[in-house]
């Protein structure tokens, strides 16, 4: 990510596209490898394109809890 005060030249977006696109296994979708984006951009919310970071996994069930005390005794 570049990030600019000014808008990006045109060289600079060409510059940005020349370095092609990662495309995503996981999620196949295609992300540019080089995003220019201006503060005034990211100020009103802008975000860089990539693959979301959040993983997600199996949840292992919740072990019981015991209670304390004494165990009764079975005379």
């Amino acid at each position: 990510m570049f990030i600019t005060l000014e808008p990006p030249s045109p060289d600079m977006d060409t510059e940005a596209v020349s370095a092609g696109f990662y495309e995503s296994p996981g999620w196949n979708q295609k992300y540019r490898r080089i995003q220019i984006l201006t503060i005034e951009e990211l100020l009103r919310d802008a975000r860089v394109q990539m693959p979301p970071t959040a993983q997600t996994f199996k949840q292992a069930p919740k072990a019981e809890q015991v209670q304390p005390g004494q165990l009764p005794l079975d005379v």
